[in-house]
């Protein structure tokens, strides 16, 4: 496992590491303030200790009902690694495994990780890509995938933002997706109108909060997702994205996960809408940005 290390012109930095193409560590401009994400040590990764601390998940990130999916007539049978559920990928999803560095300068790296036909039941070979860029006040999540047979794909970013106990998380979204006791979001979309999912003005979360759900995030293309804002109003992680849903996760021992992604049983729930083939690529990008109270 390589550690690698990214310094913006202001000071700026953001650890990386090739176990799972992981965030470990990032400290804003100056860089002398604590981390914004949290970080684990190599046996706690792999003892899932924090589960998934800042990693690529993948092929599928959130969940896949039954471990199996039906594309073009064929049933794939998937390795189930929650239950009867495929999470993020499988038992040996992307997380578990070392990318390969293919391109790195002071403030920007790429990483790549080649997913053989037939990883964890998914169809195709699948060539996946983050690129992470790293400004004075913001990093640039890239991801990238192409494949050699068609197969399905959502890749995602999973960080755990660390902003102190009881943040104040706000979600511009006017929908969710209500669960099964097994975490499967169930048919269509609700309201988060007078839910505990309403998170559009704003409210303090925490370990306890019960969340782990994806909301739809109102609009479409390159918009905002989230801002997290510390209990004291100092500090804020403001979430960019191009993609749908944020899934938003408080049962870690620390942080909010805060997850921009694809619809979660994408493959049961809007299978042409996550099916990727040959000569067609997947992309996404999200950025985190910090706001400091004084600067804003």
């Amino acid at each position: 496992m390589e550690r690698i290390a990214l310094t913006s012109e202001g000071g700026a930095r953001l650890e990386v590491l090739t176990l799972g193409a992981a965030v470990d560590a990032w400290h804003p401009a100056p860089g002398d303030g604590p981390s914004i994400v949290v970080g684990r040590s190599v046996e706690d990764r792999l003892a899932q200790a924090q589960p998934y601390a800042g990693v690529v998940v993948g092929r599928y990130a959130n969940r896949i009902a039954g471990a199996a999916f039906v594309l073009d007539g064929v049933e794939h049978r998937l390795v189930a690694s929650e239950g009867t559920s495929t999470l993020h990928g499988g038992e040996e999803g992307f997380d578990r495994r070392t990318w390969q560095v293919v391109e790195r300068t002071a403030d920007a790296v790429t990483l790549r990780l080649v997913s053989p036909d037939c990883d964890q039941g998914f169809p195709g070979t699948l060539t996946a890509t983050v690129t992470y860029t790293l400004t004075d006040d913001a990093v640039d999540v890239e991801l990238q995938a192409t494949t050699d047979a068609p197969t399905v794909a959502s890749l995602a970013s999973h960080p755990y933002l660390d902003l102190g106990r009881d943040p104040v998380l706000t979600v511009p979204a006017s929908h969710y997706l209500p669960v099964d006791d097994d975490a499967i979001p169930l048919p269509g979309r609700a309201e988060v109108e007078g839910t505990a999912f309403d998170l559009r003005d704003g409210r303090s979360v925490g370990p306890a909060s019960g969340f782990d759900h994806a909301l739809v995030v109102d609009g479409a293309g390159w918009r905002r997702h989230a801002t997290l804002t510390s209990a004291d109003g100092d500090r804020t992680v403001v979430v960019t994205s191009d993609q749908p849903c944020l899934q938003v996760y408080t049962g870690g021992p620390a942080g909010i996960a805060l997850e921009a992604q694809r619809e979660p049983d994408g493959p049961h729930r809007d299978l042409e809408g996550v099916v990727l083939r040959p000569g067609e690529t997947y992309r996404s990008v999200t950025r985190w940005t910090y706001e400091a109270a004084a600067s804003r």
